[in-house]
């Protein structure tokens, strides 16, 4: 017996195969963009919910950003007041000027061993000068390592006070002293009393000085005067 051979079945066998595996492929093809959307979506999805976190971290930073700038702020202002308020207890309470020299000049008697209640008479004595004679100027040759020559003294108050003084040379261009004192140095000045003690002021001119001889206080200012000489100003005022 002889099989005939069915050209058609088997080609419409093939078909279908072609068929069911581009089904396949189109399935496959959708699942897999499916799957690729979902998975973008999640991704999107939570992208957008780390963002929100994110933001949410960000707003609750800026809060509390806010809220320490105005702690700030509130403790500049406090701290300005409080700087305004010592200001103005320290020009009110602290000595400046002549008090601040005062309050120098009594800190030092006191620690020198001058009685409280000897200043406070002292003080309360004190008032406005009386009687006070017209100035006087006389001026004296101011002695140096390189000159110890005459006129280098005045005397006041019929000769109970006498005035002295020493200098630092001006040193030339050859590095040699000269005989006239430098003005620009400390002098030291002498102020002797006939019969009693000696003051001795070291300092940059002027020099000023006081001090009482038979209830008068005697007051003077030894300033710069021509080369190599200072000059003495000099008045008196009944004491106290």
């Amino acid at each position: 017996m002889i099989l005939s051979y069915d050209s058609s079945r088997r080609y419409r066998r093939r078909t279908r195969e072609r068929r069911r595996r581009s089904f396949m492929v189109f399935f496959l093809l959708i699942a897999a963009f499916s799957a690729g959307y979902w998975l973008g979506g999640e991704v999107v999805r939570s992208s957008e919910i780390a963002y929100k976190q994110r933001a949410q971290e960000l707003e609750k930073s800026k809060d509390r950003l806010e809220s320490q700038v105005t702690e700030l702020r509130a403790k500049v202002q406090e701290t300005g007041l409080r700087y305004q308020q010592l200001e103005e207890r320290y020009q009110s309470e602290v000595p400046t000027g002549a008090l601040s020299n005062l309050t120098r000049l009594v800190g030092q008697q006191l620690r020198d061993g001058i009685s409280e209640e000897r200043l406070s008479f002292v003080i309360t004595a004190a008032r406005p000068p009386r009687n006070c004679a017209s100035p006087v100027t006389k001026r004296f040759i101011v002695p140096t390592p390189a000159y110890k020559g005459a006129d280098n003294a005045v005397s006041f108050a019929d000769g109970a006070i006498t005035i002295t003084g020493e200098g630092e040379s001006v040193i030339a261009e050859n590095g040699q002293p000269e005989a006239w004192f430098d003005p620009g140095k400390p002098v030291k000045i002498r102020f002797v009393q006939l019969g009693g003690g000696e003051t001795v002021k070291e300092q940059l001119l002027p020099v000023h000085h006081s001090m009482v001889v038979d209830g008068r206080e005697h007051r003077f200012t030894v300033a710069k005067g021509p080369r190599s000489f200072v000059t003495v100003t000099a008045d008196h005022c009944d004491y106290p």
